[in-house]
């Protein structure tokens, strides 16, 4: 079985890249498009790792964490919160392992997700 990862971000098309791109290096991809969402495909079964926008419509990123972090089986699942604007602190303090800053490249992306799911030490900022 494949490596289950759900991305949640209310653009369509950067879902849709998202998912081709981690396919194609072998993640089975689900994705939502706001918190809600994202909270039922979590429900259906548990990721391996969310990769989650803040600013969404329906339920936004802060909350949806929020929630998944009361639950006692997701609250163990790693998330990466992926934005355009400058929230790395406090994706920190909402208990994400990592922030991508958008646009996100496909070797960032993938360098990211290996850090997290591998527990590996952050490289320099210079790689990013």
């Amino acid at each position: 079985m494949r490596p289950y990862i759900l991305i949640v971000d209310d653009d369509t098309d950067l879902l849709e890249a998202l998912e081709l791109e981690l396919e194609d290096h072998g993640y089975a991809v689900k994705t939502a498009t706001n918190g809600l969402e994202a909270l039922e495909r979590v429900r259906e079964a548990l990721p391996m790792l969310i990769i989650a926008d803040l600013a969404m419509p329906v339920m936004n990123g802060r909350k949806m964490l929020q929630i998944l972090r009361r639950d006692a089986e997701a609250k163990a699942v790693p998330v990466l919160i992926l934005s355009a604007f400058g929230y790395e602190w406090e994706a920190e303090l909402m208990g994400a392992q990592g922030y991508i800053r958008k646009p996100v490249s496909a070797a960032q992306l993938e360098r990211e997700i290996a850090q997290v799911l591998t527990g590996a030490p952050k490289k320099a900022a210079l790689l990013n």
